[in-house]
């Protein structure tokens, strides 16, 4: 450390600080959920030795970090995502708070070699010991995510035909009108932008039972409390999904051939996408593979099949005779007055 510059010291210092406190209150919230929510001795114990035990070994890193300290001047003081406004159970409340310790503890890591390059590994096997804790915690407490029974409603609410001020309203005509399952999808959007929307969304849904799924982004799935993901071929593996969400969230697949669904790896996910069934507005770069895939595909695997692409009120019907168990709906749904639009789909799919 003595070969940094006094600046550079006192920034080093106020990083480790600032991630030692986010750390410990992290931990501490979820210490308060072993103890009083779930009556947990051991797991209580656990988090509270590993809180201190954090401390301590920050706090030996620093020599009087409070004088670097500059609450008030700090510019992310005022800065919060809208997901940090809006938590939807006890599961959601845990996974927020080991995301919060877990981040700290990277990077407490990365700053401690700058001090005294060994720390690292002990911040390193804290981190990993919260992991190790976060699967114990989520296996006592975490709901599991359930496919809505066939034949159902999927809704995407794309960021590219809502605006933001009417994602709140989208989201409860889909509830309220009969959707069974939303997806959120925003592509080329910020962080902040998804997280703000996410939030109104799971607002809207706490009291439908109604799984929100995120398209693309696990880790935005996990650290907003949603209900799964739902990936393409160029998105984080199922594997690298479940390991982020867990056993209890909901993993969907696209896939456009039978070859990709011969190679993908279907025992990780709960669905499969098949698509694109007809020209799309909103992908028109996609080849179109019409009702067949979906029979050929109904034929290699059990699992809940949800036709997407170009699906309407007018051709539905042949769809579900395809085998499909859901239809995802995108345009037919957005455009227009979106109740009266779900209410159709409703009554076509409540007569089957």
């Amino acid at each position: 450390m003595a070969e940094l510059q006094e600046k550079e010291k006192k920034t080093l210092i106020r990083i480790l600080d600032a991630n030692g406190n986010r750390c410990a209150e992290g931990l501490r919230v979820i210490e308060e959920i072993a103890r009083l929510g779930m009556n947990n001795a051991r797991l209580a114990g656990e988090i509270k030795s590993l809180r201190h035990n954090v401390r301590l070994s920050v706090s030996c890193l620093l020599d009087n970090s409070v004088r670097c300290r500059d609450s008030e001047g700090d510019v992310g003081r005022k800065v919060s995502s809208a997901a940090e406004l809006t938590r939807r159970s006890f599961e959601s409340v845990l996974k927020a708070n080991f995301f919060r310790a877990e981040e700290s503890l990277r990077v407490i890591e990365e700053f401690s070699k700058l001090i005294k390059p060994e720390s690292g590994v002990e911040f390193k096997e804290f981190r990993f010991r919260v992991y190790s804790l976060e699967k114990s915690f989520l296996s006592k407490v975490e709901r599991s995510a359930v496919i809505p029974k066939s034949p159902f409603l999927y809704a995407i609410i794309d960021r590219s035909l809502v605006p933001a001020p009417k994602i709140k309203e989208t989201a409860a005509a889909l509830c309220s009108e009969g959707a069974d399952i939303i997806q959120y999808r925003a592509k080329d959007f910020t962080q902040e932008e998804k997280f703000a929307d996410l939030s109104v969304i799971l607002f809207e849904t706490c009291n439908y039972d109604i799984p929100v799924i995120v398209n693309d982004d696990p880790y935005l799935a996990a650290e907003c409390g949603a209900d799964g993901v739902h990936l393409g071929s160029s998105d984080p593996d199922p594997a690298e999904a479940r390991e982020i969400l867990g056993p209890g969230s909901i993993i969907g697949l696209t896939i456009h051939s039978i070859e990709e669904m011969k190679a993908g790896a279907l025992g990780l996910v709960n669905y499969v996408a098949v698509g694109s069934i007809f020209s799309s507005a909103t992908k028109r770069d996609v080849f179109v593979k019409g009702t067949k895939l979906i029979s050929k595909v109904k034929e290699i695997t059990d699992l809940p099949l949800v036709a997407i692409g170009g699906i309407s009120p007018e051709n539905t019907e042949s769809v579900f005779d395809s085998g499909a168990d859901g239809i995802a709906v995108i345009s037919s749904l957005l455009k227009g007055d979106i109740a009266k639009n779900c209410f159709t789909f409703r009554q076509i799919i409540d007569k089957r």
